[in-house]
């Protein structure tokens, strides 16, 4: 009895013991956090690069802000290492208190671009019919709403803004909108991107006015373009307005949670030899100078005298059509930049690249630089 008594309390001590020696373990093993940001050498924040816990399973990813945040992380000395396509490898080893969050500041270099930067200088780049709305608007005559300006009020209607113009009042007619202009008791002619809508008044709440580029609003008849007199002239002297309709928004499919991004879908790719770099190929992919993109000026930067640079980043088919559901951004200055861009690139055309004798995918980092109008910033230093 003794001896089992004796064998029984050994047992019960090896069991604190071994207890105690986990407790001790796991508190020495308290996972750690590492959070870092991630620029390049201009010091704009790198999205998408590829962040790796060197012997351990542990990754992270860059966000838009260029920043990153890894969990899990055992206590101690750790290495860290960076990659994304485009820039030079790097790595750096930290130190990371158990249980605590280390903080660590990274710069990548970039390889040189192949490509040339596109430059959008201010206004002048404009193609197409709102190149027009921005020259008239330029010169004075008359009044005119910027998609910036709709932003900034974000109305519920369009005849919520357009009401704040002197010389507009707003009318119900037959469960309709309508406009009058000061001294006038008929409907101002209404144009719809460039066309004529002689068909009784328009509905000015009809749409979304998120759906409008831009607005042109002429009083009366004098000072209306030729181009929007019409044929029926004696119209103009109730006054005229202009509608340019905002040309849709292409954005990539929306990805599922666990989805890749497409920066590690692109990485992915390269590594699977299905989409080869420009390094790769024989004969790089070149775009189409007829067909070449000139993203529209946001608003709201060129009215401030902001400039800016993008890199994008997307895939050029084998038949040269940019793969839009790989597009990305490797560095921006400003989110709004880059929403002119993604709108922008989606028609450009490229000559594809070769390799071997054929033509492959290829990763292209399309540099784009904005300026602003000389103009504008002469405006903005005035006193």
């Amino acid at each position: 009895m003794m001896a089992s008594r004796h064998t029984l309390r050994l047992l019960v001590v090896g069991v604190w013991s071994a207890l105690g020696a986990v407790i001790a373990a796991a508190q020495g093993q308290q996972a750690a956090s590492v959070r870092g940001s991630v620029r390049d050498s201009l010091g704009y924040p790198v999205v998408g690069a590829q962040v790796v816990v060197i012997g351990s399973p542990i990754r992270g990813e860059t966000d838009e802000r260029g920043e990153f945040l890894v969990s899990q992380v055992t206590g101690g000395r750790i290495s860290v290492a960076i990659r994304r396509i485009g820039f030079r490898p790097d790595s750096v080893t930290i130190a990371v208190g158990v249980g605590q969050t280390q903080s660590v500041e990274l710069v990548l270099h970039r390889i040189a671009l192949d490509l040339q930067p596109v430059v959008i200088l201010g206004r002048s780049n404009l193609l197409g019919p709102i190149a027009g709305f921005y020259d008239r608007r330029a010169r004075g005559n008359g009044r005119f709403i910027t998609r910036a300006d709709i932003q900034r009020q974000n109305p519920v209607n369009l005849t919520d803004i357009l009401r704040l113009i002197p010389g507009v009042r707003v009318e119900s007619r037959e469960l309709r909108k309508v406009l009058r202009f000061r001294g006038s008791e008929c409907s101002p002619l209404t144009w719809l991107d460039g066309a004529p809508l002689y068909a009784g008044s328009y509905d000015f709440d009809a749409l979304d006015p998120r759906a409008y580029e831009g607005i042109e609003i002429y009083l009366g008849a004098t000072g209306v373009p030729m181009q929007f007199l019409g044929n029926r002239s004696a119209l103009n002297s109730c006054g005229t307005v202009v509608l340019w309709s905002r040309e849709g928004q292409r954005t990539p499919p929306r990805r599922k949670s666990g989805d890749l991004s497409a920066a590690a879908l692109i990485a992915r790719l390269v590594e699977q030899q299905t989409v080869f770099t420009v390094s790769q190929v024989d004969v790089a992919a070149l775009p189409d100078s007829a067909t070449l993109a000139r993203p529209a000026y946001p608003d709201s930067l060129f009215e401030l005298g902001v400039g800016g640079r993008v890199v994008a980043e997307f895939v050029v088919s084998a038949e040269g059509e940019v793969q839009m559901d790989t597009f990305g951004v490797v560095t921006s200055s400003h989110v709004a930049f880059e929403e002119a861009v993604r709108r922008a690139i989606a028609t450009q055309r490229y000559a594809p690249a070769r390799r071997e004798g054929r033509a492959v995918q290829q990763l292209v980092q399309q540099p784009f630089v904005f300026v602003p109008d000389s103009a504008v910033v002469r405006k903005r230093a005035r006193p």
